[in-house]
């Protein structure tokens, strides 16, 4: 079942990945009560809106248990335990001066034909599915450090950031990112950044690029 093309949900910064998600064909879409759920299969990814039943949740967390579920309300967090699920706070930020992002140089678009056989397989997966130009610094001839939009909406964009391990600390995420947001901003979109709050490094890169936090959401990562 497709989800629909209209989304009864505001373009706002916590709600990106579910404009993402119905933008694309392969989504589904699944009524909880009140609530819904729309989903991506090939980004293991679920969205949870509205006021859903917490019974149609548990079986739907149940069902999907390889898929991330993002929830506006930890309100439903027992829903989520009842069927052995784990929930953590997620902050989300925007770039609180968007005009004073570091303007730096040295990241390009990967190139088409550029090998990942280097990365991690989960990784190099990743970056094969994106459907959106990637950008990376290389370290020793190889790709190191990548930065696209994972889902989009008319007016927001996600950022993620990947960096191997040996090139960590190079500063190489803050030159990835940068120009990414140059790059989308420059199309109409502004950026979003959401982390774990327990995940020191994406917070504090977040803040080098001069994002603020606006909203938390929560996550329910993938079982086991």
């Amino acid at each position: 079942m497709t989800a629909r093309a209209q989304l009864e949900l505001p373009d706002e910064p916590r709600w990106v990945e579910a404009h993402g998600i119905v933008a694309d064909p392969t989504s589904w879409r699944r009524a909880l009560g009140r609530g819904f759920a729309v989903g991506h299969d090939g980004a293991r990814l679920i969205v949870i809106a509205g006021d859903a039943d917490r019974s149609a949740l548990e079986a739907l967390a149940r069902e999907f248990p390889s898929h991330a579920m993002l929830l506006s309300t930890r309100e439903l967090e027992p829903a989520i335990r009842g069927a052995s699920r784990t929930l953590a706070r997620a902050l989300i930020h925007t770039l609180a001066d968007p005009e004073g992002l570091p303007d730096l140089e040295g990241a390009i678009r990967l190139p088409a034909d550029a090998s990942l056989a280097h990365l991690p397989r989960p990784l190099a997966d990743e970056l094969a599915a994106a459907r959106t130009p990637i950008w990376t610094v290389y370290v020793d001839g190889e790709p190191a450090t990548f930065a696209y939009a994972s889902w989009r909406s008319p007016r927001w964009f996600d950022v993620s950031v990947d960096t191997l391990v040996t090139a960590r600390q190079l500063g190489l995420g803050t030159l990835v990112a940068s120009a990414l947001i140059r790059d989308e901003r420059a199309l109409g979109r502004e950026p979003v950044w959401a982390a774990d709050e327990d995940n020191r490094a994406s917070l504090a890169l977040a803040r080098r690029l001069g994002f603020a936090p606006v909203d938390e959401i929560w996550v329910a990562p993938p079982a086991g």
